[in-house]
């Protein structure tokens, strides 16, 4: 309402989309949803685009500075209670609405969607901004952004700032690797937050990297896809070590080191957890698995704690064993798992440490997925006659596998 009582064009406006909303809703027909769908859209675009337009009148005022805010973007994204990139997006399409009326039009017609408006206004503005780029045509960009996708439009806009101005596209790569971050930061339970950001191409390198290692492993594999994904990251990792692919460091090859007593090591009751560079006190049970396949070094301490002798470093599979059981296994010997030998690590069906032997009788190759649910996951490897392997997930005794096999599976 204005000083004289008289409803503004806005709350008459606001009166109505509330009184369309809270109108007596009639059972719409199935086949009439999806049109309603797309006219409700339309209105909520053709509304944006006066957002947007009076947006971009707002952001060249100083009203915002009156106001105590330190851009226009950042009153609109406070006020209007929106995000950044929406605030930006909007000034954006406000400021371009006149050099972008054939679009516009096309919004208020319904042939584009408003956000194909807002990809075009961030062309418009990049080739603006640029000192080497070839100029801003509407024309193509409007014929495309009518029979692409928003995201493919986004592509096909690409591709038109590259044509017509691919040094400015080098000048964006180039800032955004500047703009790669990483920050690993482990909490008090242990687990380790990740966050970080990276360019497109150096992105597009991680995922095609771990999209691999991220399938499902067998069909006994009920992970959710952001956990297998993080199970690949941590392969990859474990991987580069494992084969050398990491830099030396003190004139020795990258590598987990683990420090634990003989009673952690054969999992006595009492013992104390076991010490890992970067990392909380780690289990009996994830000792075990390390020392699988790991070269060990024997220390002896005096009872203040002062080295007495330190032995030689022995690789706990040979060479010529892990040469052989590659041979033999040829991949991850769990059941439907197919990673290669060269992503495995020798496992021990009886540990070492328990007076199993370091010979072909006595190993298998598992994947590092397989061989972290054998001994921190709790399943277990029985061989059976043939040299078949069976596995049993946890708490599942062998009677109950002798009646049906529905729960495990034979390698």
């Amino acid at each position: 309402m204005n000083g004289e009582g008289e409803a503004t064009p806005i709350s008459a406006l606001r009166a109505a989309a509330i009184a369309f909303r809270t109108r007596p809703k009639s059972v719409v027909a199935q086949n009439r949803l999806g049109d309603e769908l797309i006219q409700l859209r339309q209105v909520i675009d053709v509304l944006e685009v006066e957002f947007a337009e009076i947006a971009g009148a707002f952001a060249a005022t100083d009203e915002y500075e009156l106001q105590g805010s330190v851009s226009p973007i950042e009153w609109i994204r406070h006020n209007c209670k929106v995000s950044g990139r929406t605030a930006a997006d909007r000034v954006s399409v406000g400021e371009q609405s006149e050099r972008l009326r054939r679009s516009v039009d096309a919004v208020e017609n319904g042939r584009i969607g408003f956000a194909h408006l807002v990809v075009m206004s961030r062309t418009a503005r990049a080739l603006d901004n640029s000192a080497t780029g070839g100029g801003f045509d509407e024309s193509p960009l409007l014929q495309a952004a009518q029979h692409l996708s928003v995201g493919r439009f986004g592509h096909y806009c690409h591709h038109a700032r590259h044509a017509a101005d691919p040094e400015g596209v080098v000048r964006d790569e180039f800032a955004a690797v500047e703009w790669r971050e990483l920050h690993l930061q482990t909490c008090e339970d242990g687990l380790v937050s990740v966050s970080g950001t990276l360019d497109g191409a150096g992105g597009a390198a991680l995922r095609t990297a771990l999209e691999p290692l991220a399938r499902r492993c067998g069909v006994d594999d009920q992970r959710r896809r952001s956990r297998r994904m993080a199970d690949a990251l941590v392969e990859l990792a474990t991987n580069a070590l494992d084969t050398g692919a990491v830099p030396q460091r003190a004139s020795q090859r990258a590598h987990l080191q683990v420090t634990c007593s003989v009673e952690t090591l054969l999992g006595l009751a009492g013992a104390p957890a076991a010490e890992m560079e970067f990392a909380l006190p780690i289990s009996a049970k994830a000792v075990e698995r390390i020392s699988c396949d790991s070269n060990v070094t024997r220390i002896l301490l005096a009872e203040d704690s002062a080295v007495i002798d330190v032995g030689r470093s022995h690789r706990v599979v040979a060479g010529s064993t892990r040469r052989a059981l590659n041979a033999r296994d040829k991949c991850c010997r769990w059941p439907g798992c197919d990673r290669p030998a060269s992503m495995t690590a020798a496992h021990h069906i009886k540990h070492w440490a328990h007076g199993g032997r370091t010979d072909l009788s006595n190993l298998v190759l598992l994947c590092h997925r397989h061989h972290w649910m054998v001994h921190e996951g709790g399943w277990q490897l029985v061989r059976s006659e043939g040299d078949a392997l069976l596995t049993i997930p946890p708490r599942v005794d062998l009677d109950h596998l002798a009646r049906g096999p529905d729960r495990a599976r034979a390698a």
